[in-house]
């Protein structure tokens, strides 16, 4: 291996980064929560989301609040209410994300 091609490596958060977003709905999610500033309640992301079951989005849900980009808030009502909202990286991440959609929809009216 050459020089150059070693220090194309990824590094051990950008490697962890990639593993994240390539969870099934992961990119979704994100997008989707990317759409507002307001928070979302869960019942609206899975709505959103269309097919993905209860515990597979409160697994991907808990993974990104984990790696800070995603802020789960608990509300003392009755019900008690829980909403999810972006935080500043995961609005980065998912900036990131929406660039790239725009690219591949651009790039299929070609």
């Amino acid at each position: 291996m050459t020089a150059s091609r070693r220090g194309a490596a990824l590094t051990r958060a950008e490697s962890d980064l990639v593993e994240t977003l390539s969870a099934r709905w992961t990119i979704h999610i994100l997008l989707i929560l990317h759409t507002s500033d307001d928070a979302w309640r869960f019942g609206e992301i899975q709505e959103a989301v269309s097919g993905i079951s209860n515990r597979v989005l409160s697994g991907r849900l808990a993974d990104l609040e984990s790696r800070e980009m995603v802020c789960r808030r608990v509300t003392a009502t009755r019900p008690v209410t829980i909403t999810y909202r972006l935080t500043a990286q995961g609005r980065r991440v998912a900036g990131a994300l929406n660039s790239l959609r725009e690219v591949a929809g651009s790039s299929l009216n070609m």
